[in-house]
């Protein structure tokens, strides 16, 4: 089978597409023939050198990816769940390596839900890690009720565009901090105000806020703290950029939450569920084949993604 193989931590030249042994799944396991497969920052990430880069590197074929959508073509003797042609998809073996940039991928069913039928198959590999990070920061951590008052940082791209309408969903009034490009897309993913950070600085804007969704880290995190309420929480998403947040936000008299998503069967037939209601929708803006996998990872690279990218097989 084809695959994309990291030679070397590095630059986006360091994927190849390569001819790989086919992986043969166990008595527990399915084999899935992929359709689409998230670009996820992680994995840009993982690609330059980060905590995960020197495990994967010595672990052949070396193969990114955790996100996944394709049609199970075989199954092994205790899979009772699925079906041999059922299209699904899921976060695949994570934190471990889900090894999805490949045209087949074995995956645990504990991982996996059937695609909702409003979903095409093409889409539905950009959800599961964005949309589970999103989920599960804001129904478990936020803990938003009716009117709580959430600000949202980077909220036009994968986990931030999930996260306005979770937010919404739960009851939230949602405010956002995005470029002006996005303001129409996200008012319609739901987001009731909208501050331009090219522009204006939103702790100018925002006081007494419950919940803050910290996509970016760093500086914002400070940033953030000033416009928390005593005893509202900030959940902060990037490891390499959330040190501290526990402490910084203690001091305050606030909560910090350094977050990292679980795979979980139930909260992502949940997100199904809601797409297949349409009360969520996931935005995919670019599509890329899988020979071009360096110029989605380019794209990724350069900020300002609206949504999701994915490759296609």
């Amino acid at each position: 089978m084809k695959a994309i193989v990291l030679k070397e931590a590095g630059a986006k030249d360091q994927l190849s597409v390569e001819e790989v042994a086919k992986p043969k799944p166990t008595a527990d396991e399915v084999l899935v023939k992929t359709t689409s497969v998230g670009i996820n920052p992680i994995e840009i990430k993982t690609r330059k050198g980060n905590r995960f880069t020197d495990k994967l590197l010595a672990d052949h074929p070396s193969i990114l990816g955790w996100d996944l959508c394709g049609k199970i073509v075989q199954k092994g003797e205790n899979v009772k769940d699925f079906s041999i042609d059922d299209q699904v998809f899921g976060m695949i073996n994570f934190p471990d390596f889900g090894k999805t940039y490949a045209e087949y991928v074995c995956a645990k069913p504990k991982d996996l839900v059937r695609i909702p039928v409003s979903l095409s198959a093409k889409d539905a590999g950009g959800v599961p890690l964005a949309a589970l990070t999103a989920y599960q920061a804001l129904k478990y951590e936020a803990n938003i009720k009716r009117n709580t008052k959430v600000l949202i940082h980077a909220a036009g791209g994968g986990v931030g565009h999930f996260g306005v309408q979770f937010a919404k969903h739960f009851g939230g009034e949602v405010w956002v901090t995005c470029s002006a490009e996005k303001k129409d897309f996200i008012n319609k993913l739901g987001a009731d105000h909208h501050i331009n950070y090219k522009e204006t600085n939103f702790e100018d804007e925002l006081k007494e806020v419950d919940v803050v969704f910290d996509l970016i880290g760093g500086d914002y995190i400070d940033r953030s703290l000033k416009v928390l309420k005593k005893g509202g929480k900030i959940i902060s998403i990037p490891t390499a950029t959330n040190q501290g947040v526990e402490e910084k936000a203690a001091a305050k008299g606030c909560k910090g939450v350094a977050f990292k998503v679980k795979p979980t069967q139930k909260d992502l037939q949940e997100i199904s569920d809601l797409i297949a209601n349409k009360k969520v929708i996931p935005h995919i803006s670019e599509h890329y084949n899988f020979t071009e996998v360096q110029e989605a990872h380019q794209s990724i690279e350069k900020g300002g993604t609206k949504g999701k990218i994915v490759i296609t097989f």
